[in-house]
């Protein structure tokens, strides 16, 4: 069977097309998608954010990795360690480490993770805006949940490296870049610890 030239301008023509469909669309479709989502408010794992939070679905033992949860905006994400934030490349969270805490020591733990990625569209922190003053989240940290409450939401410049400051007490730091597929601006989460055992 013979191909003609029109048949192959014709394929390559729905080729670009729907190449170009898909790089116009991916960043926006996890936004799309949230419209139809059930969007029940649930912590997968038992413990203190399970009992804040409406109980739904199948109850997961502690995770024995570093984790993230943030049900609100069904944010759910291993916190991996490294050097660089190419350590998030594939997903994931990162926890900035220089100059920074660990979630159990006083100070600022900072935790960055990307808005958007074509490999991952919604795999990060893509959902970060969702989150609301008041809602609960939780960091998992060497087998330990400790739960803590947003206090702040802003967004800020690029160049606003001060939300990675010190702090004098327990803070938690999470930041991603807005809008979607620009890195213009940080979208900043602020939170507080929340003592274990006490009321929400």
């Amino acid at each position: 069977m013979k191909i003609s030239h029109r048949q192959i301008n014709n394929f390559l023509t729905i080729v670009v097309i729907v190449g170009a469909l898909y790089i116009a669309v991916a960043p926006y479709w996890p936004n799309i998608t949230w419209l139809f989502r059930d969007k029940t408010s649930s912590a997968p794992y038992a413990g203190e954010l399970r009992s804040t939070t409406i109980k739904s679905g199948t109850v997961e033992p502690l995770p024995k990795d570093n984790r993230i949860v943030i049900p609100t905006a069904q944010i759910n994400l291993p916190i991996l360690e490294g050097s660089g934030i190419w350590v998030i490349d594939s997903g994931g969270s990162w926890r900035k480490d220089l100059n920074t805490t660990s979630p159990k020591d006083i100070g600022n733990t900072v935790i960055i993770a990307h808005r958007f990625s074509y490999q991952n569209p919604s795999g990060g922190f893509y959902h970060l805006d969702k989150v609301k003053v008041g809602d609960k989240l939780a960091i998992y940290w060497q087998g330990e949940e400790l739960l803590y409450t947003v206090a702040e939401t802003k967004t800020v410049p690029e160049s606003a490296t001060e939300i990675e400051n010190e702090t004098t007490e327990r803070t938690l730091t999470l930041y991603t870049c807005t809008p979607v597929i620009t890195a213009e601006n940080r979208l900043v989460v602020i939170a507080k610890p929340v003592e274990t055992g006490a009321n929400p």
